[in-house]
């Protein structure tokens, strides 16, 4: 996504491990979970995928689809955890 220009002049985040390979191609790399940078929205590792489809969830369907999806998934999603909703 970076090489292609896709996080030009915005925030993002990655795994711990890629942060040295994001870096370059972005204005600022976070350790969120997810970085909500309005077209583009990252997140921080294989693990944070479900945290970034049921934040898709909710912005596509509202908390309420949200909080129906991680019930049924039997999934503890924790909203306290950091994340980034970016709009530049």
């Amino acid at each position: 996504m970076g090489a292609a220009g896709f996080l030009s002049g915005k925030r993002a985040t990655t795994h711990p491990s890629a942060v040295a390979e994001v870096a370059p191609f972005c204005a600022a790399v976070g350790q969120e979970r997810i970085v909500d940078a309005g077209d583009v929205i990252t997140a921080g590792g294989v693990t944070a995928a479900i945290d970034l489809g049921l934040h898709l969830v909710e912005r596509l369907a509202g908390p309420d689809a949200r909080e129906r999806v991680a019930r049924q998934m039997d999934y503890p999603y924790r909203w306290d955890l950091p994340s980034c909703h970016d709009t530049t």
